[in-house]
């Protein structure tokens, strides 16, 4: 299992391979990830409370190439219209992008 978490922050993100390289990797590494993963975040009790994908991930962070991030994964396989149970909502990345921008 792997997990992600934030100092600042009491929830974690797990059962997502390659953490590291979502959300710190470089365009050509992201390239290697297995795209429509479902984990999980879980918060400091350790209960899931979303599930979340990659390509959410990456669209959360809203880094300054998320064009080019969203677009490799997608040609990866991506799936942008996957729904998962994203806080007690359905909904898809698409969804989320579409929320955040």
């Amino acid at each position: 299992m792997f997990s992600l978490s934030n100092n600042n922050e009491k929830n974690k993100i797990i059962d997502i391979n390659d953490i590291d390289t979502i959300t710190n990797g470089t365009l050509d590494e992201l390239k290697n990830i297995d795209t429509n993963q479902i984990g999980h975040v879980v918060n400091s009790s350790n209960e899931i409370i979303s599930e979340i994908t990659p390509l959410i991930m990456i669209i959360n962070q809203n880094s300054k190439d998320l064009e080019e991030r969203i677009h490799i994964l997608i040609e990866k396989g991506a799936e942008m219209d996957l729904k998962i149970k994203y806080y007690n909502h359905e909904r898809s990345a698409r969804n989320v992008y579409n929320i955040n921008h």
